[in-house]
């Protein structure tokens, strides 16, 4: 890569997240003695200079002299020529379904890393055979799911296995979001429903996809997890749960058969359930889940979840041009109950089987504030940082690769700590 390239370049930076990363840019780029260059991009140069001049002035920073790079989504030469001023490229325009290949593909061919923060099943699962063999010829990185999409449960999973002494047999995670206090607006952006509104649709697609993206595993570890995904009351969270629709589970997933087919480690089974926290709050999250499990499929009936947004979120989300206020988001909070039973034991042979039921448990918790803005930009920085200061903890070749592939050898996890987030061992117990 050219040296005179920027380190970093934020595309996206208009957008509600892109403005809660720019400071967190200002701040890692320089911190440690650090002294990354960055800048931003988009289409409207008036845009990105008043959001520039905005945020300068809430963190008392003049921002007047970032670089500001011109790039529209739609024009493929002006995301080529986006691509080419920066060695990686910090991917926030969303949804990735729709906008997202047409950057990946430009970042390839320009020789630019891509991180992003997408949750969208289809164009996760897009990514490794487009892109996979190119990246590890060139030597880029490419990590999508940086964001609380995925990287919490993922790579949470693979520090929790670090923290367990002895073999983990399997893992479910428990996911949890609720506010301490908010007013009456909006509580999502329109940009994370229309998100959601296209996970779902793809979601309900990926058993017959999976069959060509995802071939069966080369392992068949016993005792299989069973979990139940019908609605039910949990005692390890002493709540509701039910199933998730994320794509947290295919994410993990793909994390643990790198580390089984290229570190010699057991793959950790794995699950992934909603919690909530009262009945009523269950209630309505089956209904919206129901209708748009319902309606997503279809062209008609995404047009109406994505024009009568306020009908079918049952008032989270008020209109497209809403976005929550700052009270609401930062009294937002995100959880990840991890719950994992496995050995005593530790094995040198990662086909080993055992011959006895499993004897031991671990319970761990992940916690944030503020999750969908202030914790993503944090992390999708921050594994940026990791690419440019710790790449020799990377996965040897370059290529395609999920947020615990590419990030369990890095300070990553302990660096978010320090920053955005707990990490607590809750209990450690005989079974």
């Amino acid at each position: 890569m050219s040296e005179d390239r920027l380190d970093f370049l934020l595309l996206g930076a208009t957008g509600v997240t892109g403005m809660y990363c720019i400071p967190v840019l200002q701040e890692l780029s320089k911190e440690n003695g650090r002294n990354f260059t960055w800048g931003v991009a988009g289409r409207s140069e008036k845009k990105i200079k008043d959001v520039l001049a905005q945020v300068g002035d809430k963190i008392g920073v003049d921002l007047s002299s970032t670089p500001i790079v011109l790039a529209d989504v739609n024009d493929d030469e002006s995301l080529l020529k986006m691509a080419r001023k920066t060695k990686i490229l910090i991917n926030l325009c969303g949804p990735y379904n729709t906008l997202g290949l047409p950057v990946v593909e430009a970042c390839v061919i320009a020789g630019t890393h891509h991180l992003d923060i997408s949750g969208e099943p289809e164009y996760i699962n897009s990514l490794p055979e487009k892109f996979n063999n190119i990246a590890k010829e060139k030597g880029l990185y490419i990590v999508s799911a940086c964001g609380l999409d995925c990287l919490p449960s993922d790579l949470g999973l693979t520090y929790l296995n670090e923290k367990f002494d002895g073999t983990l047999n399997s893992v479910v995670v428990h996911a949890n979001m609720w506010f301490e206090s908010r007013d009456d607006g909006p509580i999502i952006n329109f940009g994370t429903w229309e998100s959601f509104v296209y996970a779902v649709k793809h979601g309900l697609q990926f058993k017959e996809m999976k069959k060509v993206i995802c071939p069966e595993k080369k392992y068949n570890f016993r005792p299989k997890l069973k979990v139940c995904h019908l609605p039910r009351y949990s005692k390890t969270v002493n709540g509701w749960t039910m199933y998730s629709v994320a794509c947290d589970k295919l994410v993990m997933e793909e994390t643990q058969k790198f580390l089984y087919e290229n570190e010699n480690r057991r793959p950790v089974q794995v699950d992934m359930l909603v919690h909530v926290q009262t009945f009523w709050n269950f209630l309505t999250l089956q209904l919206i889940l129901l209708l748009c499990m319902i309606l997503a499929p279809f062209r008609c009936g995404r047009w109406l979840l994505l024009n009568y947004p306020h009908i079918f979120t049952a008032g989270y989300l008020k209109t497209k041009d809403k976005t929550p206020s700052e009270e609401t988001v930062e009294n937002c909070w995100y959880q990840n109950t991890f719950y994992g039973e496995g050995w005593k034991e530790k094995l040198t042979d990662k086909d080993q089987e055992f011959t006895v039921p499993p004897n031991k448990s671990i319970l761990a918790r992940f916690k944030t504030r503020n999750p969908a803005y202030r914790f993503s930009s944090y992390a999708i920085v921050a594994a940026a940082i990791m690419i440019s200061s710790e790449k020799e903890k990377l996965p040897k070749n370059g290529g395609v690769y999920s947020p615990g592939a590419a990030f369990s050898k890095t300070s990553l996890m302990e660096y978010l700590i320090n920053k955005c987030c707990s990490f607590e061992i809750i209990e450690e117990k005989d079974l």
